[in-house]
């Protein structure tokens, strides 16, 4: 009982941060695009509770996938480059902060464990400690590459779509954003197939995008932690 309530503890701070390095980085970019919304919204903070959606959160507890709350931004304020240039910029700001951090917790999982593995304990108090923190790091990664791979689903509202939009031209626009309103439907229906049947469609999808950016930081983790221990752990 108490490891479940130390994962879903772990589970929950580590959430809470991806999705609000996630969202603040939107913020911030946009910021910094020449828009003070954000700000003016309180959306410029790590706080949580700032960026707390409650359908993104029902969809994450339910079935692993949820989003929070998109952070807003006037496109006309947009004056630090061309328009096009600083939209594309605020609608990956928030998967590059997710994909940073899982390369920061890659990296250091190898570290961790290779300390570890050179100065074994036999304290039992030690031992609990040392796989609290490799979960925390392990989440941390995983999650860190997990939303960064689902926010570039190209489905509106999501940070795929809203990078690929800016390349769509006007005239077709308005046809591509009328999809909007039945994206949640979309998105409801997949998530409920994955959580309830064996078609895992959402689950693909995520594994085919997450893939050409996961595979060389495991590789080179994997080459990383050989040198330093002598062997090849499962990280």
């Amino acid at each position: 009982m108490s490891e479940k309530i130390i994962e879903l503890t772990l589970m929950i701070m580590v959430l809470s941060f991806t999705f609000s390095i996630h969202e603040f980085m939107h913020a911030w970019v946009a910021e910094k695009m020449g828009d003070d919304t954000p700000r003016r919204q309180g959306r410029i903070t790590l706080n949580p509770l700032a960026h707390f959606d409650p359908l993104g959160t029902i969809m994450l507890l339910l079935a692993g996938f949820g989003w929070a709350k998109p952070v807003q931004y006037n496109p006309n304020n947009l004056k630090r480059f061309k328009r096009s240039t600083c939209e594309r910029l605020i609608s990956l700001a928030g998967v590059f902060a997710n994909y940073v951090t899982a390369i920061i917790a890659s990296f250091l999982m190898v570290f961790v464990l290779a300390f570890f593995v050179k100065n074994p304990t036999e304290s039992k108090g030690a031992a609990l400690a040392e796989t609290i923190l490799l979960e925390f790091i392990y989440y941390l990664r995983e999650y860190g590459f997990l939303f960064m791979a689902f926010n570039l689903i190209p489905i509106p509202p999501l940070d795929g779509y809203r990078f690929l939009s800016t390349y769509i031209p006007y005239k077709w626009k308005q046809t591509f954003e009328s999809i909007t309103q039945y994206s949640y439907y979309i998105f409801f229906a997949l998530i409920m197939m994955d959580r309830f049947t064996d078609v895992s469609i959402l689950q693909k999808i995520v594994y085919w995008i997450a893939f050409p950016f996961r595979w060389p930081i495991d590789k080179l983790c994997g080459e990383l932690l050989w040198n330093l221990v002598g062997k090849t752990l499962i990280i």
